[in-house]
């Protein structure tokens, strides 16, 4: 039990899992844009493990200065690779990741219901879309925008006696919230069958069932690792379906 307490701490509480799942997605949309480079995924793994650790921890005095180890690394590897005008666009991200929750701007968009229901979406899409790409694409910006929201609101289900302040479901009601998540995720599925190539469409179709059957069975009282493990693992299911679909097929 003490080593399975170590791993999740390790893992799943250190922000690594969540971080590597997210950095899985964005190389998925890499490789369907036909852009993948491994500095693109090396910069997207530690912007978004940054973000998280200073989320999570950033009152902690420790944690500030592991963010300022990971800026100056992430810093020193845009500019070995990549040119200006993306560390431009990387700052952007990374003051709109902040904003999240940061009390020291005293703007914390966390306690802002609709506001901090649908800005995860909004800052993973501008993160894995927005941020490596050199030409936008809208139709894949508004597939992780509608895809993260969905998943993000079993998460609000669970948070619901815990939240100080309104959140979706206090205004919508739980039953509610599930149908917008499942509305999400369809026009998700839609958008992936019109717009990406047929395998990765694929991936996306099966994920988005997955999707749909997770925020179905999302409660309240439902075990940490059903959030932290199997809805944080939606991210990173299109890609590891994609290897599956290119191996078999």
């Amino acid at each position: 039990m003490n080593y399975i307490n170590v791993l999740k701490k390790l893992v799943i509480k250190s922000q690594f899992y969540v971080s590597f799942c997210a950095t899985l997605l964005g190389i998925f949309i890499l490789k369907e844009q036909e852009s993948y480079q491994n500095s693109l995924a090396m910069v997207l793994f530690l912007t978004f493990w940054n973000g998280y650790m200073f989320t999570v921890f950033h009152k902690k005095k420790d944690a500030i200065f592991i963010n300022l180890v990971g800026f100056v690394v992430i810093t020193f590897l845009i500019f070995k690779f990549f040119d200006a005008h993306f560390f431009f666009k990387w700052l952007i991200v990374l003051l709109l990741g902040s904003l999240y929750n940061a009390d020291f701007f005293k703007i914390n968009l966390r306690e802002f219901s609709l506001v901090k229901t649908f800005y995860v979406g909004f800052v993973w899409a501008m993160s894995l879309v927005w941020l490596p790409l050199e030409h936008f694409h809208l139709e894949w910006f508004l597939i992780i925008f509608l895809f993260i929201s969905a998943i993000t609101f079993p998460f609000e289900i669970r948070d619901l006696e815990r939240d100080q302040f309104p959140t979706l479901p206090k205004i919508l009601g739980i039953q509610n919230t599930k149908y917008l998540s499942y509305t999400f995720l369809a026009i998700n599925l839609v958008l992936a069958l019109q717009f990406l190539k047929l395998h990765f469409a694929i991936a996306y179709v099966i994920t988005s069932i997955f999707g749909i059957i997770f925020s179905y069975f999302s409660a309240q009282k439902r075990p940490d690792w059903y959030y932290s493990f199997l809805m944080e693992s939606l991210s990173a299911l299109p890609f590891l379906i994609l290897i599956l679909l290119e191996y078999f097929c």
